[in-house]
This record gives structure tokens, C-alpha cells and sequence, in this order.
């Protein structure tokens, strides 16, 4: 399912900013999961952000990806929640369905990197 709009994943600082800027992109989750989380929608990934990064003490990047430039095959694909998620925590509609990119991002494909802030009251929001 090709998509016109842009899709992002979101990943700690220190950690993309510690990747060779020459070399593709990959999370440290990527060997376990086989793939890159993402999602297509801004408001949708604040929710992510604050459900599963709200304990991280690093500081949280956006990485904006044009999808016609991935090398990657790009799949849409629904979430597996991971198992300690409650179906009251669930951020999405069941049936939501998220890009997920199948193998290295390259370096084309991204459009900009911009960072989420805290709000006072400490949730991640848009700068």
C-alpha cells in the first residue's frame, strides 16, 4: 500500500546521532524485530511517543521519511502490541494499520530530523 504522505519513526538522540551519517539507518531493535516501527500520522505518534517513551530520560527525535525514496520494502501492516500493553493503554484503532519498513533506512529517503519537546506538564508534544 504506497503512501504520497510522509511516514516517521521516532528514535532516541544520542542513539541516531551515534549512527555513521554515511551508512543506513537502523534501531537497536531492528535485529529482534526484523523491521522499522512507524506511523503516518503526527497526533498518532505523540500518543506512541507518550505511552512507550515517557520514562526516557534521553531526548526523542522524529525522523521524517519520504516513502517513494526507501531502498527498504515498506509494509502496512496492524501492531503487535508489545505483551504488557492492556487494551486500555492501546494508543490506535484495532484496525489501524502502521508502515513498517523492511530493512535499513537509507539516508535519501529522509526529508528532515526534528525533535519532540516536554510540555510542562512532562508528555512529549511537537516544538
Amino acid at each position: 500500500m504506497p503512501t504520497a504522505s510522509p511516514i516517521y519513526p521516532l528514535v532516541p538522540a544520542r542513539y541516531y546521532k551515534a549512527q555513521p551519517a554515511v551508512q543506513p539507518y537502523l534501531p537497536d531493535s531492528f535485529q529482534q524485530e526484523g523491521f522499522i516501527h512507524c506511523t503516518d500520522n503526527l497526533p498518532l505518534l505523540l500518543k506512541i511517543a507518550n505511552l512507550y517513551f515517557a520514562e526516557l530520560s534521553d531526548s526523542l527525535l522524529v525522523v521524517e521519511i519520504e516513502p517513494a525514496r526507501l531502498d527498504s520494502p515498506l509494509k502496512f501492516e496492524a501492531p503487535l502490541p508489545p505483551a504488557n500493553e492492556s487494551d486500555s493503554t492501546s494508543p490506535h484503532d484495532p484496525d489501524q494499520l502502521f508502515p513498517h519498513i523492511y530493512g535499513p533506512l537509507n539516508r535519501e529517503a529522509i526529508i528532515r530530523v526534528f525533535p519532540l519537546v516536554r510540555n510542562e506538564a512532562g508528555h512529549w508534544a511537537l516544538g
